[in-house]
């Protein structure tokens, strides 16, 4: 049968959806901490190299390549996390040196997936809103498809919406919890940039040294609260992803 093609579709549930992606985020945190911790401590670290601020940030070469890098890292770390992740839904376990070699092969399709989703979702944001709710959810779920059943580059982002896109205003509701989620956090993740960067303006100076408390939040708190609210996204996209598989009879 065709992706997405059946006779009767079957309406998938939200509360449901949220409930089981609460209970995997729960029982799941131990085992997928450590490389979702690793992830948000990799992708601070181009700002850090950058100069640590919002009005300080210098683009240079040898960033943009550290930056580069981070992504490659933190791609292959977030499908290590969702390995483990799929392993502990299904009850069985799975090794970090296995986890980490299967996302580290998949870490260049997740992150030309990430880019190619931003930009997808942004375009239909400016464009017409509705468009960039659509795209936001349909597309959102190309970590998945590429490490659990490694779909390419060429392919990845086409069959999330595809998978998608018959279910995309349930899949919304369902993913507006963790999007919610995300959104509270890089904002607190952001406070002490957003903060300087208002003092700065303020008082006309716009060229201070990066903060060492800064370094301590960016490096050491934010990279664990990170991982919390990270178990917890990909928890409720895992969940919604097989219900999307189950519905498609895939």
């Amino acid at each position: 049968m065709p992706l997405g093609a059946t006779a009767k579709p079957l309406q998938l549930p939200i509360g449901a959806a949220l409930e089981e992606g609460w209970r995997l985020f729960l029982k799941s945190l131990p085992a997928v901490f450590l490389p979702l911790w690793a992830a948000c401590l990799v992708d601070a670290l181009p700002g850090v190299f950058g100069g640590g601020g919002l009005l300080n940030f210098q683009l240079t070469r040898n960033v943009i390549l550290i930056t580069v890098l981070c992504w490659l890292v933190e791609s292959g770390l977030y499908g290590a996390a969702i390995l483990r992740m799929d392993a502990c839904a299904a009850g069985v376990t799975r090794s970090y040196a296995d986890s980490l070699r299967a996302g580290a092969g998949a870490a260049l399709t997740i992150l030309v997936g990430d880019l190619l989703y931003n930009l997808a979702t942004w375009v239909g944001f400016f464009l017409l809103i509705l468009p960039g709710v659509i795209l936001g959810t349909t597309l959102a779920f190309f970590a998945c498809a590429a490490v659990l059943d490694r779909k390419n580059i060429v392919e990845v982002i086409g069959y999330s919406h595809r998978l998608a896109r018959p279910q995309w205003w349930r899949s919304s509701a369902v993913l507006s919890a963790p999007a919610i989620v995300l959104l509270v956090y890089d904002v607190i993740a952001g406070w002490p940039d957003i903060m300087s960067a208002v003092r700065q303006l303020s008082s006309g100076n716009l060229s201070p040294a990066a903060s060492p408390v800064n370094l301590w939040y960016d490096l050491g708190l934010m990279p664990v609260v990170g991982a919390l609210v990270w178990c917890y996204v990909l928890a409720v996209v895992y969940v919604q992803y097989r219900n999307l598989k189950a519905r498609a009879r895939i």
